[in-house]
């Protein structure tokens, strides 16, 4: 018979599931207490979060989620990466701290929307340009143009004003002598 603390367990579970557009499946055997603080502390600040739950409730929560792919990663310790935010941002802060702490971390799969992702793929993504950045890049290549367009529209009207001032300067030496 489930207990209440179970059924709010799966039920939280099938919550985050349903409205994270990234869930990234890692296991984490040989991570201690520290290092589990230090990666909680760094996705915590790019908009994710490491959550670790019996792989039961996972799997009954990924059905209830519409998620039954997700299944086929949950086997032994694994915690799940999860986020609300951008998900590249949120796979590049996961990948990279483990990297940079070499942390015994082994990305087994995950599912970005309804995509099912690989490692590779999850790797792939943190490789990704954050949405900032992405944005920064296309009104930087969006006002190139305009910029261009600007100076050749001012070339004539800036030609016509040397030529003037040329023709004032050589009225006042006319004068002059």
């Amino acid at each position: 018979m489930p207990t209440d603390k179970s059924r709010e367990l799966v039920a939280e579970m099938k919550e985050i599931f349903s409205s994270s557009p990234l869930v990234v499946a890692a296991e984490y055997r040989g991570v201690d207490v520290t290092q589990m603080t230090g990666l909680r502390q760094e996705l915590r600040s790019n908009g994710a979060r490491f959550k670790v739950v019996k792989n039961t409730f996972a799997r009954i929560a990924a059905d209830e989620a519409g998620k039954p792919e997700l299944k086929d990663v949950m086997n032994g310790p694994i915690g799940f990466v999860v986020t609300e935010g951008d998900p590249a941002s949120a796979a590049k802060a996961f990948v990279e701290y483990a990297g940079d702490n070499d942390l015994p971390i082994k990305i087994i799969g995950g599912m970005l929307d309804s995509d099912v992702l690989t490692s590779d793929r999850v790797e792939a993504l943190a490789k990704l340009p954050s949405k900032e950045e992405l944005i920064t890049k296309m009104l930087g290549s969006m006002s190139s143009p305009i910029t261009g367009l600007v100076m050749v529209m001012a070339g004539p009207v800036r030609a016509l004003a040397t030529v003037l001032q040329r023709h004032v300067d050589n009225q006042q030496e006319g004068s002059v002598a």
